[in-house]
């Protein structure tokens, strides 16, 4: 008869035997690290400026997709060999916090080597596609002013948008400026021309600072009847900040092909005054 240490071993040893089977030693994962992206402007006139704010990255490795990831991000990468790295930039829609991948920036396409346990910085360079089209820009460049007009001209209490070009400005010559105060607490412009959209994605690029909200939409004309619709609106921030507006579900609804864009300031509740600055306006559409 077996002495009750011999099968108190023998269990043990069972045991563990069991458990490397259920439980197989799990693979070190390589860590890819994203900071940020650098977007690169490859045409200027064509493109306006090159700022952009990218909040999010869909990582792929050897066409299987790892995850979506806001940034600053660590990726986990669980591979055998070296492999191909694709990420897709991402943008949070209507400044909300739901990230989408945004469909007029290209893809970072890169190779990696297996460094288990051990951390990879990538700094993806990505740019406008080249089938991306530039429906219409403002980005306040010019000395003659803007290309705004006020909706009704004759409501005395609305101001209408003007240039600056002193240390307000964002970048380059020139911003937009609304002023508002207790004897103009609103202000509702529309470009003075209309411009045309295609079918399908299109989006409305923005960079803005401001002490008071604004809305933005779209006008067009359909039947002889003047339709418009504000999109989406952006709260006051004190600082200059990117956003990105979806365009595709008015232009989807009113299938005229030419459009006018339109931006409406009001003072926020309890302020006496209060401003918004724009720059780098643009409706992008494939």
């Amino acid at each position: 008869m077996r002495s009750a240490l011999t099968i108190f071993f023998l269990v043990l040893l069972i045991s563990g035997s069991g458990c490397n089977v259920i439980n197989p030693s799990e693979s070190i994962p390589t860590y890819v690290r994203i900071d940020s992206f650098s977007f690169v402007t490859k045409d200027y006139a064509r493109e306006g400026s090159g700022s952009q704010k990218v909040t999010s990255a869909w990582v792929y490795f050897n066409n299987q997709a790892i995850g979506t990831f806001r940034l600053p991000a660590t990726v986990p990468i669980v591979m055998d060999g070296p492999g191909d790295v694709n990420i897709i930039p991402g943008v949070a829609l209507n400044g909300l916090s739901f990230e989408t991948q945004y469909p007029f920036f290209s893809t970072y396409d890169t190779s990696i080597a297996v460094a288990q346990g051990k951390t990879i910085s990538i700094t993806p360079k990505i740019n406008y596609l080249e089938s991306a089209k530039f429906q219409w820009k403002e980005d306040f460049e010019l000395g003659i002013g803007n290309r705004f007009v006020e909706v009704n001209s004759d409501k005395a209490e609305d101001t209408s948008i003007t240039r600056v070009t002193d240390e307000r400005v964002f970048e380059g010559g020139g911003s937009g400026y609304v002023q508002l105060d207790s004897k103009h607490p609103s202000s509702e412009i529309i470009t003075n021309d209309p411009f045309t959209i295609t079918q399908g994605k299109s989006y409305l690029e923005l960079n803005y600072q401001g002490t008071t909200s604004f809305v933005v939409g779209l006008q067009t004309t359909q039947s002889g009847n003047i339709v418009f619709e504000y999109i989406g609106g952006v709260k006051a921030k004190d600082s200059w900040n990117k956003i990105y507006f979806d365009l595709s579900a008015f232009t989807a609804k009113y299938q005229t092909g030419s459009y006018r864009l339109m931006i409406k300031t009001t003072l926020d509740s309890g302020l006496s005054e209060g401003y918004v600055l724009l720059d780098n306006i643009k409706v992008v559409s494939f």
